[in-house]
């Protein structure tokens, strides 16, 4: 199901398969098993379990609460639990409603409209792997900043606090999208300007952009390294036929 690109904006209606035509309950769920998956459970933690940790852990008594997000001191101090997080953290939020709604926004976008086309397995792949590298990235980079600029105020407040959610996960499928457009440069564009707005006008923290910018990065080269090494073929006609049966 990895294909070709076909259009300008490789996105679909959550609804209907690759050609816009709407698909029978059962398989739309089968067709986008991540994307339902990871949506029910981000909501399920967020409403039953509570927010991922606001400060620091305390891992005497809440070990798993200290894994539900990044703290970046833990890259070199505790390498082992900040790996750990990878594959825990993306399904942790704030409080703030506006977190969970702007990852959920750009899972429906982005997440769904690229596993219809790649499939579960590559969507997995892609979504863990960025969030893993643009964790690792940061934080290094943090950590070696700190040591040149200790008295910095902006490092000092990134040191301090952690980092959580799937906003980079999905950061990095649009960098792997890239490649299902017809115009492999359009998306990175969008998602530049988009984070230029986001950093400038709504807030957003520098690292929290360098994140997001160094997973599409990553998407987009890991993606462009694997589709390479398969056969060029119209696997979306195929893929959508397959679906719509």
């Amino acid at each position: 199901m990895l294909g070709t690109p076909s259009s300008q904006l490789p996105w679909s209606w959550p609804w209907c398969d690759v050609n816009g035509k709407r698909m029978r309950p059962l398989t739309w769920i089968i067709s986008r098993p991540f994307t339902h998956i990871y949506l029910l459970s981000i909501w399920m933690i967020w409403l039953f379990l509570g927010f991922g940790p606001e400060s620091n852990c305390d891992r005497s008594s809440t070990p798993f609460h200290c894994l539900a997000a990044f703290w970046p001191a833990d890259v070199l101090y505790s390498p082992l639990e900040f790996l750990a997080a990878i594959p825990i953290a993306p399904f942790f939020h704030s409080n703030e409603l506006h977190h969970i709604l702007f990852v959920s926004a750009g899972v429906i976008l982005f997440v769904q409209s690229f596993e219809v086309r790649a499939g579960f397995i590559p969507t997995v792949l892609i979504f863990f792997l960025s969030v893993g590298f643009a964790a690792v990235t940061v934080a290094l980079g943090m950590n070696l900043a700190t040591l040149a600029f200790p008295d910095d105020a902006i490092l000092k407040e990134g040191m301090a606090r952690n980092w959580k959610g799937g906003s980079v996960g999905f950061f990095g499928i649009i960098g792997a999208s890239a490649h299902q457009s017809s115009k492999r440069w359009l998306l990175p564009v969008i998602a530049i300007l988009f984070e230029i707005w986001n950093h400038n006008f709504n807030d957003i923290i520098l690292f929290t952009s360098a994140a997001h910018l160094s997973a599409m990065g990553f998407g987009f080269l890991c993606w462009g390294w694997w589709t390479s090494r398969l056969p060029h073929t119209s696997d979306y006609k195929i893929a959508s036929d397959r679906l719509a049966t």
